[in-house]
């Protein structure tokens, strides 16, 4: 695999499984990435939550209730209980007994066959935030996934950081809802390769000051062909779907019909 920096700009888009391929399967779980690899993502987009024992999970929320049987905070339970919950029944009863991965164990999938997309949710209350980000980076680099991995977050200041102290690490500013900014305003401030939005915010004038200033766009949650249509027209390069397989499916027949 080529090294993200150099992948990014020889493609013309890449697809971004969205939790793995949470459309089709219990979002954030082993069974979700291996879906979204199955279907041809280029890119696997994952949550990471820390645990009270200061291991990094993958999982969005930070209350166990709403994807798993537990209840109560995910940073007020340690990784053996949290991975003693049932992860996949909310679901679909035939993902019973699915478990919440660690980072690492979805690495061991990932590594090799997908870039990795990592969303840094923003600071917490009660949580010491740079532990967070401190083990986060230690099972990026432990795992040599550091040339591969996209972070991005609505929290900018994150990523910032992260680019001061690791130059090398490839990142995209996820817009903050009613942020007039520019990408170029953004990137400059925060040295970001590329800018995420949400499909209603891609407007023609924030694609246009994107691709003038060589700055990649990637857009959230494109789970049609009309809204695929709509992100091409717009320049989105990182398509980001809870369906993959289905958005692959569409860039095939569009770039190579039979």
């Amino acid at each position: 695999m080529l090294p993200l920096r150099q992948f990014v700009p020889s493609v013309q888009q890449f697809v971004v499984g969205h939790r793995g391929s949470s459309g089709t399967a219990p979002e954030n779980t082993l069974a979700s990435v291996r879906q979204g690899l199955e279907s041809g993502a280029d890119m696997i987009e994952l949550d990471v939550q820390l645990t009270a024992d200061h291991e990094i999970i993958v999982f969005h929320d930070v209350v166990l209730g709403r994807t798993t049987d537990g209840k109560g905070r995910v940073q007020a339970a340690s990784l053996s209980a949290i991975q003693s919950l049932d992860a996949g029944s909310w679901f679909s009863e035939e993902y019973h007994g699915e478990i919440v991965p660690s980072l690492r164990q979805a690495i061991e999938l990932i590594r090799g066959k997908a870039y990795l997309n990592i969303e840094i949710k923003p600071p917490q209350q009660d949580e010491d935030y740079h532990i967070r980000l401190e083990k986060i980076l230690e099972c990026i680099f432990d795992t040599q996934m550091e040339q591969f991995t996209l972070f991005g977050s609505f929290h900018h200041g994150a990523l910032a950081h992260l680019k001061r102290q690791y130059p090398i690490l490839h990142t995209a500013a996820i817009n903050v809802p009613n942020d007039k900014r520019l990408p170029s305003e953004i990137a400059s401030e925060i040295g970001c390769e590329g800018f995420i939005c949400s499909i209603r915010e891609l407007t023609r004038k924030r694609s246009e000051d994107a691709l003038q200033n060589n700055i990649y766009l990637g857009v959230y949650t494109v789970n049609s062909s009309e809204d695929l249509e709509f992100a091409l027209s717009r320049k989105a390069k990182a398509i980001a779907t809870n369906y993959p397989g289905r958005i692959c499916g569409y860039l095939k027949h569009k770039y190579y019909p039979i």
